[in-house]
């Protein structure tokens, strides 16, 4: 069995659903006048138009009908992600609207509101429901790397570490060091790591999808060691071993950050999405190699955040991809700065760090960049992108 993959939010769930597969600045929202009163019409498209049709009325006949339940959020969750679109998210999390509240809610249930939570960038409403499973089954392999996902997200290495330890309790040590591999490099630890991430490679090597992952991770790693070359291959490679959204789109950045343009436009090209996440990117790549369709992308995008902006649950979600939109598009660092600023209220991964570390130096705010060293000695990160100013343009 293949499993979900996280194209939108990061690699929060990546592993976790991995796992799940087995191994061998907020505007107030509008409130309509009327209960029967249309707000907007949401695209049911391709393949899931027929299958959301079917599973809405099915729930509608069993509102406690857990299967059915669960497979309309999941797949609300699957088109949400593929679009970047947070109402298809709230939407999946009211599909799961008749267990709110209940002590007593299945396993399954709680997993999915985690996930959906975690999504929506509500990280402390994450930790809850896993704690709630962990509560009843204190080894439960796939909330226990969630639950390390979700304390890493938010720089707390040291809960994460102790989630990622008890998977190997929980008879799953290959994750278990995949896990704590992963933190030991965002600690730093680079060397270590990269040994070790090797060394599981080799404990599965009929295995694409823990290829894909731990190369992905690997290509994340070379990253913040300053090794962009080295971390590009290493993402070319995991998408050679299991094609993957998010490993495409992190190769992607890395030829950003590279600013080998032409080849990130090429990777862009063969990819017939339009969702956020790609439109951001094509809008970065445009700006860069001065082409004429710059402006144009650039008005699409800002009219989708604008959009956006008006429903609450989609500001976090957006946070990160806005202040890089002010920066690497629209040029205006000092609203990249608010905006990332923002943003780390919610999640502190290192490119979240680094996006406020950029932004700061480009609108001259050294109090901003002195900010972003502060919060990374706290939470023990280590990035070069965070030290000496880069030269980027």
């Amino acid at each position: 069995m293949r499993p979900h993959r996280v194209a939108h939010c990061g690699r929060l769930l990546l592993a976790a659903a991995l796992l799940a597969g087995g191994l061998q600045v907020q505007a107030a929202p509008w409130q309509p006048v009327d209960d029967a009163e249309i707000v907007e019409t949401l695209p049911l498209l391709g393949a899931y138009a027929a299958e959301q049709r079917a599973l809405r009325a099915r729930l509608a006949r069993q509102p406690r009908d857990a299967a059915t339940a669960l497979a309309l959020s999941r797949s609300l969750l699957a088109r949400a992600r593929a679009d970047g679109d947070a109402r298809l998210a709230g939407q999946a999390l009211g599909a799961l609207g008749a267990w709110e509240g209940d002590a007593a809610a299945p396993v399954e249930i709680r997993l999915q509101r985690a996930t959906l939570h975690q999504h929506l960038h509500d990280f402390d409403a994450a930790a809850a429901e896993l704690a709630a499973v962990l509560a009843g089954s204190p080894r439960h392999p796939q909330a226990l790397l969630t639950l390390a996902t979700v304390a890493r997200v938010q720089g707390r290495y040291e809960a994460s570490d102790r989630a990622c330890t008890t998977l190997a309790e929980a008879g799953q040590p290959l994750y278990a060091r995949a896990c704590l591999a992963e933190n030991r490099a965002l600690r730093g630890e680079a060397d270590a790591a990269r040994r070790e991430l090797r060394a599981l490679l080799a404990a599965a090597p009929e295995q694409p999808d823990w290829a894909g992952w731990v190369r992905t991770t690997m290509g994340e790693l070379e990253l913040r060691a300053g090794r962009l070359d080295a971390a590009i291959a290493e993402l070319h490679a995991a998408l050679r071993a299991a094609p993957d959204p998010y490993a495409r789109l992190a190769l992607v950045d890395a030829l950003i950050e590279a600013r080998r343009w032409t080849e990130a436009q090429s990777m862009l090209a063969a990819d017939a999405g339009d969702g956020d996440a790609l439109l951001l990117r094509r809008a970065i790549v445009a700006r860069g190699l001065g082409m004429p369709e710059a402006d144009a992308l650039r008005r699409e995008l800002a009219a989708r955040y604008a959009q956006a902006a008006l429903r609450p649950e989609a500001a976090a979600v957006h946070a990160r991809e806005r202040a890089r939109f002010a920066l690497e598009v629209e040029g205006d660092a000092p609203r990249a700065v608010a905006l990332a600023r923002a943003n780390l209220r919610t999640q502190r991964e290192a490119i979240d760090l680094v996006i406020l570390t950029r932004a700061a130096r480009a609108a001259g705010d050294a109090s901003a960049v002195a900010e972003a060293a502060a919060l990374a000695a706290r939470i023990g990160l280590r990035d070069v992108r965070l030290g000496a100013a880069e030269g980027r343009s």
